[in-house]
């Protein structure tokens, strides 16, 4: 069973990923509002903070697409990663290609507006401690 909040797409495009004390490139395979899996040959520890930068090619100007966030799942064909942190901008490119690439769009906004709705939920709880 999975414990996937998010739809995933599939969607091939280049991303960098940077850490603390390296930067290396790699393909994302599938991605979500709120992460992604890369294909990749490095290993980088769970946890590990890093900031990822897709850049969408082909658009003029091009689209660029950052976020950070922390590597959640290693395997041997790669690396995923949570989104923790995306601009505004980044998040409007994030939000359109997943619509674009899915089926149902409707269900990818409603995901995502349930969890920005758990996190208030949650700040007001520990607020009210």
């Amino acid at each position: 069973m999975s414990t996937r909040k998010f739809s995933r797409v599939g969607f091939q495009v280049d991303a960098t990923v940077r850490t603390a004390d390296r930067t290396f490139q790699g393909e994302v395979e599938n991605l979500s509002m709120n992460g992604m899996f890369m294909v990749t040959g490095e290993l980088v520890p769970l946890g590990t903070p890093v900031d990822i930068c897709i850049v969408l090619s082909g658009t003029t100007p091009e689209i660029t697409v950052t976020t950070s966030g922390t590597v959640s799942r290693i395997v041997a064909e790669g690396l995923g990663f949570t989104f923790e942190k995306t601009g505004l901008d980044s998040y409007s490119h994030l939000k359109n290609i997943v619509a674009y690439n899915t089926d149902d769009a409707d269900k990818i906004m409603e995901e995502k507006h349930h969890s920005i709705g758990e996190k208030i939920a949650a700040t007001k709880s520990q607020n009210d401690r």
